[in-house]
């Protein structure tokens, strides 16, 4: 039952193919330290301590988000990924784990529930951290529930609730200090569903 409601929400729609084509980003990656002075710590953890490459968010826009790493082989004499320099551009809402990423069939927070987040429970070993990215309130009886359930099947799971940047820098954070994290991030199509608006505003 749990992979059937995983293939329901995971398997994207035509129109939300991803695209390899774009090269600038809205939201750029979180650096901690200048170009070509000391260190990046992150990017140098984050490309290391595994054989198969970690995911990093990149950035987003208003159609989706821009994900390196996503693509564990390259063709090097595929030019289009060349003008890219790797980033996969994937429209829509996403699950982000340590080494892969999925389209995600949640649209709005109103589909924003424990069935959409099933590929959870398929993670093993079990995730430590689940956060939980979007770019509309969601509103705390939400994120409750969601943490009251996921925690019946994974007791010691983590759920945070940020905004969209706030979930992306620390998604990139703790995967690059090889933690078990899963970022779940809903990028809106329109409509205000925050659920228990009245009483959050």
């Amino acid at each position: 039952i749990i992979f059937a409601i995983m293939i329901r929400y995971l398997v994207p729609l035509p129109q939300r193919l991803c695209c390899i084509h774009r090269t600038t980003v809205s939201v750029p990656i979180r650096c901690f330290s200048w170009d070509g002075h000391g260190t990046d710590l992150l990017a140098e953890s984050l490309n290391s301590g595994s054989f198969i490459p970690k995911i990093i968010l990149q950035g987003h826009s208003t159609t989706g988000f821009d994900i390196n790493k996503i693509l564990k082989k390259v063709d090097p004499s595929d030019k289009t990924l060349d003008k890219s320099m790797g980033i996969i551009h994937l429209n829509g809402s996403i699950l982000c784990f340590p080494h892969a990423s999925y389209m995600w069939d949640v649209n709005t927070i109103s589909d924003l529930t424990p069935e959409s987040l099933a590929a959870i429970d398929l993670c093993l070993p079990k995730l430590e951290y689940l956060l939980l990215g979007s770019s509309r309130t969601i509103h705390p009886s939400v994120v409750k529930g969601i943490r009251d359930s996921l925690r019946q099947t994974n007791s010691d799971l983590v759920v945070e609730n940020m905004d969209l940047a706030n979930a992306m820098g620390t998604f990139n954070i703790l995967n690059g200090e090889d933690r078990r994290v899963c970022a779940a991030l809903i990028l809106h199509q329109g409509g205000n569903d925050v659920k228990g608006s009245d009483e959050w505003n």
